[in-house]
């Protein structure tokens, strides 16, 4: 059944942050080719999506634990700025069973003090640019915490 454009895909999130979405999953693939098992023929990395909402900053985050299921966890927000309509990302590690929100975001000192401190932004349009950055950083987390021991 065809319904309307404009009510297609309408799960809250800003339109810029869906298309960036769009682009990571065609960036990511079927998954992180670093993380193949080939005993299992899978990917072990898991990325997790889920909605952020803050106010008008309306997108997703990300969330990808270390291999062995660590507790070293990548997480990363990207939403429009609600003050210049550029496409920012917040990006931290914080350990979580359930999925991150702006209540529950434990940023420390990696990130968003103040609305203005974001780990990378892009101007509007740029929502290819802004995936082809996550992918790397999800990319490179699994990376770095290859050799990693499961610490629980």
């Amino acid at each position: 059944m065809a319904t309307q454009l404009t009510h297609y895909h309408t799960d809250g999130a800003n339109r810029q942050a869906q298309a960036v979405l769009a682009f990571v999953q065609y960036l990511i693939g079927d998954g992180i080719e670093e993380s193949w098992n080939d005993e299992f023929k899978c990917y072990d990395a898991d990325i997790e999506v889920a909605r952020w909402e803050n106010c008008r900053e309306q997108g997703y985050i990300l969330s990808l634990r270390s291999p062995k299921y660590g507790q070293n966890q990548l997480n990363i927000a990207f939403f429009e700025h609600r003050n210049t309509d550029s496409i920012c990302a917040i990006k931290w590690h914080q350990w979580s069973l359930n999925s991150l929100n702006i209540d529950t975001a434990e940023f420390g000192e990696e990130c968003y003090s103040n609305k203005w401190e974001t780990s990378y932004d892009v101007s509007y349009g740029e929502a290819y640019k802004m995936a082809d950055w996550i992918r790397d950083q999800l990319i490179n987390h699994w990376v770095e915490h290859a050799d990693e021991k499961r610490k629980f």
